[in-house]
């Protein structure tokens, strides 16, 4: 579920450009490194400085301050999704914070000081009150911040286009279960890749390098000037382009849910379930 908010989107701190961000813990199943013993990350851990100003992702309120053994100093703060009239929300635990600078019942707003951090950071997630990998929610965090910033800048110049294009693909019918499943496994999928642990196969990648090399020749790109969101300035003639590339996407998606976790939509038949497990 997207979150929509009054005062707009922002990162949970402040970090250096030219830093990248230091993870020190995945959400998910862990090895204790000291212990050699496995265990269930319930959150995402990020090495911070000292005294890092901690922030207010979206309008909410804090609606949690409590202290525990294991996670030291904690805050929650919940954020109401307006895009559904407040009915669902999701809920942020800060924890290991050195200093809170707002009280419980405090409204707040995207960018607002709430608490100070040092050098461990560990961030909870609950959608309606099911924990979801902080991974997925960080990133519709981030790409909402970046569209945001997108809007702003095309309503002072037209000329730069955004990527809000009325794509179809063969998954259409499906498009709600698929939305489901990248809701529960998006960040695995991408943890998965870049961890090394699931390979888009072969002729998936191909034909990816395949469409947008005839993208190029055909003069699909730089139809607008590039932005943050739109870099290769797609405009119409990049249409057909946009939704073959989201076909292979979507379909590498379901492939990687197939091989990674047996799971398939409930539309599909036994061949079309042998196919993805062969990479077809």
């Amino acid at each position: 579920m997207n979150l929509q908010s009054p005062s707009g989107y922002a990162m949970p701190f402040e970090a250096d450009e030219n830093t990248p961000l230091d993870i020190a813990l995945d959400y998910g199943q862990q090895v204790h490194p000291q212990t050699g013993r496995e265990y269930f990350n319930h959150g995402l851990d990020f090495r911070v400085q000292r005294g890092t100003w901690l922030k207010a992702l979206a309008t909410g309120v804090v609606s949690g301050i409590s202290s525990d053994m294991q996670h030291g100093f904690c805050i929650t703060i919940n954020y109401p999704n307006y895009a559904d009239g407040k009915r669902t929300s999701y809920d942020v635990v800060y924890s290991h914070i050195s200093e809170a600078l707002c009280s419980f019942g405090k409204n707040v707003s995207a960018g607002d000081n709430v608490a100070k951090c040092d050098h461990l950071l560990h961030i909870e997630v609950r959608f309606c009150g099911e924990e979801v990998n902080p991974v997925e929610f960080l990133t519709m965090v981030r790409d909402n911040l970046m569209m945001s910033s997108q809007s702003s800048m095309a309503g002072a110049n037209p000329e730069i286009a955004t990527l809000d294009f009325d794509v179809h693909t063969p998954y259409d019918a499906a498009q709600g279960e698929i939305d489901q499943l990248m809701y529960r496994y998006f960040g695995n999928y991408m943890t998965d890749l870049l961890r090394g642990r699931y390979h888009v196969p072969q002729q998936t990648e191909q034909s990816l390098r395949d469409v947008i090399a005839e993208g190029a020749i055909s003069g699909a790109y730089y139809e607008h000037a590039p932005s943050m969101m739109n870099p290769l300035g797609l405009g119409n003639r990049s249409f057909s382009i946009i939704e073959r590339v989201q076909t292979l996407l979507v379909r590498d998606f379901l492939n990687y849910m197939a091989m990674m976790h047996s799971i398939f939509l409930s539309s599909m038949s036994e061949v079309e379930k042998k196919k993805l497990l062969m990479g077809l």
